[in-house]
């Protein structure tokens, strides 16, 4: 399954910008995992959330490493200027650290603009030997993202398959909560007509692209208004 660069009738000058500023995060991003995963539990500022579900069935060893893994994770990310520029905001389940949701504003001359999406992210019990799960909470008009009801939300993508199944992702050392969520962000810029989860859409958006984005402007304006979830 992969991701294809196709273009969706964004102006280019504003694509094109858009894509840089994202390109010049992205690289920064590796080394920024690396550090902030090598961070000590004392180097964590003073008011990091210290309270810890108990409700996972596992060892209370395995279960204290993840937990305090994921605390610092979803610390570091809630609190990073990069996810904030790309319009992510974080909240937890429940105070349930295993699942979080996680809101992407749908970005500039796309047709997902003025759109507010909902994502959750599940992690499992032996996290980060295995990746978590991400879904999309409100529907949204993409080839990527299925929208069938047994399957609702789920994203077909390479890297977030690759990471969930393995904990790694080839080519990408690091790979982790960040780098996932600006990878489903670019996914707003293109439609990866390999790997459609509906044959009839990805006939539209070869046929017809100008009622595709159109489509994709009405399912915003019905399922992402701001202020729904």
């Amino acid at each position: 399954m992969m991701m294809n660069g196709m273009g969706m009738g964004m102006n280019q000058n504003q694509n094109m910008m858009n894509m840089m500023n994202m390109n010049m995060m992205m690289n920064n991003m590796n080394n920024m995992n690396n550090m902030n995963m090598n961070m000590g539990q004392n180097n964590m500022p003073n008011n990091f959330p210290n309270n810890m579900p108990n409700n996972m069935g596992m060892g209370m060893n395995q279960q204290n490493s993840t937990l305090t893994r994921l605390k610092k994770e979803y610390y570091l990310c809630s609190n990073d200027n990069e996810l904030s520029l790309i319009g992510c905001s974080f909240g937890l389940d429940n105070n349930n650290y295993f699942k979080w949701k996680v809101s992407i504003v749908g970005p500039k001359d796309t047709p997902y603009e003025n759109g507010l999406f909902f994502i959750n992210i599940y992690f499992p019990p032996d996290y980060p030997k295995h990746g978590a799960e991400f879904r999309f909470i409100n529907q949204i008009y993409h080839l990527n993202v299925d929208s069938k009801k047994e399957t609702f939300g789920h994203i077909c993508l390479t890297s977030l398959n690759e990471w969930k199944s393995t904990g790694k992702v080839m080519g990408k050392p690091g790979y982790g909560v960040k780098q996932a969520l600006f990878d489903i962000f670019y996914l707003f810029f293109t439609q990866g007509i390999e790997s459609p989860y509906d044959e009839g859409m990805k006939d539209l958006f070869i046929k017809n692209p100008e009622q595709f984005n159109n489509n994709a402007r009405l399912w915003t304006q019905k399922y992402a208004s701001m202020g729904s979830s």
